[in-house]
């Protein structure tokens, strides 16, 4: 009378998988000691698969970042590849946020004080303020996006 094997097994704290076919005990995970990778035991195949897994990169890259992000897959493809090959591309985009919001806030600074754009004007001609204001952020945004986003 056979006895029949059980399925997995716990050896020295490691779940093992029974191949029927030669009734062998193999571990459902290993790991490489030259390359480190781990390999997970595809059950049907009987085949050690790299477990691979790809860690999610959540951080906000801002506005700023998006376009550069933009800009990057629809005319630097080789960077774009590079940077995520690397996993630099939301430091990247990060950093070009950052100094896209600096270099907007400077902007805007100097070009309010070079042409008298005053809390004053804000207070007595609020239409000229408004008209004025539009016109620096369009031209501050323009030449961030020349500086840091398209280049």
């Amino acid at each position: 009378m056979s006895e029949t094997m059980p399925k997995t097994k716990m050896i020295d704290g490691v779940e093992h998988l029974l191949c029927e076919s030669n009734m062998t005990y193999y571990p459902t995970t290993t790991v490489d000691k030259t390359t480190g990778l781990s390999y997970t035991l595809d059950p049907e195949t009987f085949i050690y698969l790299p477990a691979l897994s790809v860690e999610e990169d959540t951080r906000d890259v801002g506005r700023w970042g998006r376009l550069r992000h933009k800009y990057l897959r629809e005319n630097k493809r080789r960077i774009l590849t590079k940077l995520i090959d690397t996993h630099k591309l939301t430091d990247h985009l990060i950093e070009v946020n950052e100094a896209a919001e600096k270099q907007m806030e400077q902007l805007e600074t100097e070009m309010m004080e070079a042409e008298g754009v005053t809390e004053e004007l804000k207070a007595t001609d609020q239409m000229k303020w408004v008209q004025m204001m539009n016109s620096i952020r369009a031209r501050a945004e323009e030449i961030v996006l020349n500086n840091l986003i398209y280049a």
